[in-house]
């Protein structure tokens, strides 16, 4: 099982590059195939249609989601939050796959299941939220004003600022969570900045 609670101190080590510049991760969108590509455009996300399209929907997403983990294409931290009891906040130590599994939902048909459809889009396209709001996140992080406790500061007013911008938006303080754990940032650290955001809805 992958784990991803390294120190705060050696996030900003392992991210210097040789000018001391501190370089943080940029969530990116996972590149198709073609055939892949012909699989995306099969499905309705929205689940709208009818039961036949649906069914359609989730096979297509069934087959794209094997085609992704037989190439190895899904970044390890997408896969992470899917896989990871550390990743899964208020789970009491279980993993969304387990979440499924402990309903009678494994292996393929975890993967036919409509609720799977956004974990699929997650590891298609990473943390659902406004390229402007990335950018000013990955910002804090890129400028390392102060202390470590000066920058978590930072990362949490960012993330409480942001949330309240995107009022409306869908589960805002989870795609923080996802965001800052893209970044590089330690599972404590990004549960902290999901807390943060939390608090400002």
């Amino acid at each position: 099982m992958a784990t991803y609670a390294a120190t705060w101190t050696a996030i900003y080590l392992y991210h210097r590059n040789e000018s001391h510049t501190l370089t943080v991760p940029a969530p990116q969108p996972v590149e198709l195939s073609a055939e892949e590509q012909i699989l995306f455009n099969e499905i309705d996300w929205s689940l709208s249609g009818s039961h036949e399209s649906c069914r359609r929907t989730c096979e297509a997403g069934a087959q794209l989601a094997e085609a992704l983990f037989k190439r190895k294409a899904i970044p390890e931290i997408r896969q992470g939050y899917l896989t990871d009891p550390l990743l899964n906040v208020g789970s009491r130590g279980t993993s969304r796959r387990q979440g499924f599994e402990r309903n009678g939902v494994q292996g393929r048909a975890m993967l036919e299941y409509p609720n799977f459809l956004k974990y699929l889009r997650y590891f298609l396209f990473g943390p659902d939220l406004p390229a402007d709001t990335v950018n000013r996140f990955r910002q804090v992080l890129i400028d390392d004003i102060g202390t470590s406790g000066m920058v978590l500061d930072s990362l949490c007013r960012c993330a409480r600022t942001e949330t309240r911008h995107l009022a409306g938006e869908h589960n805002v303080p989870e795609e923080f969570f996802k965001l800052a754990l893209e970044c590089g940032v330690d599972v404590g650290i990004a549960r902290a900045i999901r807390t943060a955001a939390m608090r400002a809805t």
